[in-house]
């Protein structure tokens, strides 16, 4: 099988990779910062490269559709998708589905904490940075035990300041 048309030009632009057997089966990992990395991106990774370790990306042009591609590798161990704000709580299943993730950044994407308790499949999770727009102490305290409750052993960071 040979790598064809659009597929092609992503792996000899982006890696100086021209054939599908120079494509590795496992990599330490990917990373952009307020660059063009996009859910087309993912897909052409996460389609080719079953196993990568961490995800790290701010500011770059992901969406719950890219959540979902991301969803498909396996022993990813940590996620950062800061500063994505086309990621919804519509990436909760996806996230649920990561079960050896040890750390996730979503802050500031457009998930809330009233949807964290969706990540209940999320049993390794050490870490897990959230932002929330209420600053009421004790609305984000009751989110905190509810999480604690959910994810025993995970530190909850909230617009930057650690619950445990």
């Amino acid at each position: 099988m040979h790598l064809k048309g659009k597929e092609k030009h992503f792996w000899r632009n982006r890696f100086n990779i021209g054939s599908l057997a120079d494509i590795p089966l496992e990599t330490e990992g990917f990373r952009g910062i307020d660059d063009d990395t996009d859910d087309e991106f993912l897909f052409y990774i996460t389609s080719r490269i079953p196993v990568i370790n961490q995800f790290y990306f701010k500011f770059t042009l992901i969406t719950d559709e890219g959540v979902k591609y991301i969803s498909t590798v396996q022993k990813l161990k940590q996620l950062t998708l800061r500063d994505h704000k086309n990621i919804t709580n519509k990436s909760i299943p996806y996230f649920n589905k990561l079960v050896d993730l040890e750390y996730l950044d979503i802050l500031k994407t457009k998930i809330q904490l009233e949807d964290l308790p969706g990540l209940s499949n999320l049993q390794n999770l050490k870490e897990l940075h959230v932002t929330s727009e209420n600053p009421d102490r004790e609305y984000l305290l009751d989110h905190v035990i509810t999480m604690k409750e959910i994810l025993p052993n995970c530190i909850l960071y909230i617009n930057y300041e650690s619950y445990e």
